[in-house]
């Protein structure tokens, strides 16, 4: 009996061994499953977030450059300003450089004129001068 025994045993053995290996492999299938699930449902997420991402990315982008376009035009009317004054100084210094110069010619005139007037005066009392001499002697 003891061999009878021996086998009802090892089929009892063998049928646990294969109730063991099947809740094994169906834990794994189910583990598996899990998994795969956690990863779909993770890899959607990550998607999500990218697309999220790249939304505000563009949103930010366009942001930007409304901006950079308003400080280009703001920069654009300060330097028209900026050019409109500077011609305004410079004919302002070309005015008054005409004036400077017109000016050193009225005095430059008056000094020639007063020049001329002191030789004419000193040729004047050089020729009196001359005469009353020549005038001695001849007298």
């Amino acid at each position: 009996m003891d061999g009878v025994k021996q086998q009802i045993h090892a089929r009892q053995l063998e049928s646990l061994e294969n109730r063991r290996q099947f809740e094994l492999k169906k834990i794994r299938r189910e583990t598996r499953s899990e998994i795969d699930k956690v990863a779909k449902r993770n890899q959607s997420q990550i998607e999500r977030i990218k697309k999220d991402y790249n939304k505000e990315m563009e949103h930010e982008k366009n942001q930007l450059e409304a901006q950079l376009i308003s400080l280009r035009k703001k920069n654009n009317g300060i330097i028209a300003d900026e050019e409109k004054r500077f011609e305004k100084m410079v004919e302002e210094l070309k005015a008054n450089h005409k004036a400077q110069v017109a000016e050193l010619q009225i005095s430059q005139e008056k000094e020639i004129e007063q020049r001329e007037s002191e030789h004419r005066e000193y040729l004047e009392e050089a020729e009196q001068k001359y005469e009353s001499e020549l005038n001695k002697l001849e007298a």
